[in-house]
């Protein structure tokens, strides 16, 4: 089984996950390990990203800005939609008046975020089987920004699930999130000796199928702090309240729960050594040879 190092995040948003999970690759593939990169669930905004989403459109495929960054830093042998299972796609809407939202469930957000589309990949018999959420109503009304054309480009092959409301996509959420994460995660350890997942805004643990990880670390402007990794999921456990899932326990509601093992302080663009990577318990003084 591969290593695994688990990013999580201290704030909801620019914590700066990424970042770290650049800088790791990068150090990690210097001392010689074969390193993949998981990212179970994101979004990005159609407007505010829209950088992103013409890639996304060039190339047909809705996926993470974050995991395209990541992965642009070695040679993947996974395809993107693998090493990103599920992503959102989010629009505005266009207005009629000032500020009048969606009486629409799917604009719980606010109207400049209305959930439009959402991808589902995972491992099919050598290939990959992709289901795409789609508020179809939404889009052949032209009440977001987003053209049916454009959605129609960023579904290519993809199996469609028409949704009219929030409520639809958590039960088809509730049935097939696990499922399709868990199975793409298990497709991309298989060939790797470094599994690194980087989860889901501030969220303490990112899937259910995720048992285990070697090292946690979360990480903040300027800060990185470790963790006792079984410690850290027992404690994100006992916060989880209902049938909801665990990605929605935040690391606000665990972090008194736990003494952090360390702290490491990071500064912008600084790489990190091979003895960064045993301070912050990844692999002892000898690396790969221990």
């Amino acid at each position: 089984m591969a290593r695994r190092i688990l990013i999580g995040g201290m704030n909801p948003f620019d914590s700066g996950k990424t970042e770290l999970a650049i800088r790791l690759i990068n150090t990690l593939l210097e001392v010689g390990f074969r390193v993949e990169y998981f990212k179970p669930v994101s979004g990005h905004n159609y407007w505010l990203h829209h950088a992103h989403t013409q890639s996304c459109l060039e190339d047909g495929l809705l996926v993470s800005k974050d995991a395209a960054r990541a992965r642009k830093q070695f040679e993947p042998k996974s395809e993107i939609l693998l090493s990103n299972p599920v992503h959102a796609l989010y629009a505005p809407v266009n207005l009629e008046k000032p500020l009048r939202n969606l009486t629409n469930t799917l604009a719980l957000a606010g109207w400049s975020s209305v959930l439009v589309l959402e991808r589902f990949s995972m491992p099919d018999n050598g290939g990959i089987e992709t289901t795409m959420l789609m508020a179809s109503r939404l889009l052949e009304n032209e009440e977001v920004v987003i053209t049916q054309e454009d959605a129609g480009r960023l579904s290519q092959g993809a199996g469609l699930v028409d949704v009219n409301s929030l409520e639809d996509v958590q039960e088809f959420e509730h049935s097939h999130f696990e499922e399709h994460v868990t199975a793409s995660f298990k497709h991309l350890e298989r060939n790797t000796e470094v599994i690194i997942i980087e989860g889901f805004n501030d969220a303490a643990w990112p899937f259910d199928g995720l048992k285990s990880v070697d090292s946690l670390l979360i990480v903040g402007p300027g800060h990185v702090y470790t963790y006792d990794p079984e410690k850290f999921r027992k404690g994100a456990y006992l916060m989880n309240r209902g049938n909801l899932p665990i990605r929605e326990v935040t690391y606000n509601r665990v972090v008194d729960l736990l003494k952090p093992q360390d702290l490491h302080r990071i500064r912008p663009s600084e790489k990190l050594s091979t003895g960064d990577l045993e301070k912050l318990g990844i692999f002892g003084r000898t690396g790969k040879n221990d």
